[in-house]
């Protein structure tokens, strides 16, 4: 059967460029090592090697070739593939090499494929493989507009972004923060518009990214159990790669009365690849 493991990773940097190998990384296939499913993490990387040998029996392997392999590498957000050079190591070994970054000559590819599905087949006998591979990208940030509905001129056009985010609460006014993960949104025209809130109202059209994957949010954990009853969340209707924290006023006279400044933990997860992250929201008055 087919094995997998970490070989190295490549990140280009403005101060140079990390090429490091992996070690302590075991073989490991799915129904012999462990269970389903097989995922393999990678540090922030533009290009990943994986190395794939066949187990023979117990704990020996046998030959294998490129020239007898199948590959598939795609982003299962959009089905779309990725680049990837197989290459023989041996008799005994193959060098998977995939470049998930989507500009690698740039001094600072930061537009990067982060959740990448490969299978492998050898069509000599049908064996497979099938496995993921996430990359810890630390560039993981939601972008947001926070609106105070009370000032909605005073509106901001674009979004900001953060990972930990601090918004200020206003007095006798409902606020909402809309917000959409790893891409940034921007008021547009309705003929250019991919979502609006609220509905048919305002209009927005967010960066074109990596992927194509919607998302969903919920509120994973609370500062206080009284915050339940001020902030809610939801999807944008009919659009589901943004949503939006409502935030009632009552925030405001809470935050004074007790003197302690709350906050919320956003779960955010991709309904196709299944990449999660959490986001801070502290509120202040």
């Amino acid at each position: 059967m087919l094995q997998v493991r970490l070989l190295s990773y490549f990140l280009r940097t403005p101060n140079g460029d990390i090429d490091e190998t992996i070690s302590g990384s075991n073989y490991r296939e799915p129904g012999f090592t462990q269970m389903y499913p097989l995922e393999l993490r990678f540090p922030k990387s533009d290009q990943v090697v994986v190395k794939l040998r066949k187990r023979d029996g117990a704990g020996g392997t046998v030959s294998i070739s490129k020239a007898t392999m199948e590959f598939t590498v795609i982003d299962p957000t959009n089905g779309q593939s990725i680049p990837y050079l197989a290459t023989d190591n041996g008799s005994t070994r193959i060098d998977l090499t995939i470049t998930n970054a989507l500009n690698l000559l740039s001094t600072n590819a930061s537009v990067r494929v982060r959740v990448i599905d490969v299978n492998v087949r050898d069509t000599d006998d049908d064996d497979f493989i099938t496995f993921r591979i996430i990359i810890d990208d630390d560039d993981r940030l939601l972008n947001y507009i926070f609106v105070d509905t009370n000032s909605m001129v005073e509106r901001n056009a674009s979004s900001s972004q953060g990972d930990d985010i601090y918004v200020s609460t206003k007095s006798g006014s409902d606020n909402y923060l809309l917000f959409s993960p790893y891409a940034s949104i921007k008021e547009t025209t309705s003929a250019k518009a991919d979502f609006s809130y609220p509905l048919s109202t305002i209009f927005y059209k967010r960066q074109e990214s990596y992927n194509n994957e919607d998302y969903s949010y919920s509120i994973s954990l609370y500062s206080d159990t009284s915050m339940r009853s001020v902030v809610s969340l939801t999807n944008i209707p009919g659009y589901h790669k943004a949503g939006v924290l409502l935030i009632d006023n009552k925030m405001y006279t809470d935050i004074l009365e007790s003197g302690v400044n709350p906050y919320i933990d956003i779960a955010v997860v991709g309904e196709l690849s299944g990449y999660s992250d959490t986001f801070r929201i502290n509120f202040t008055a």
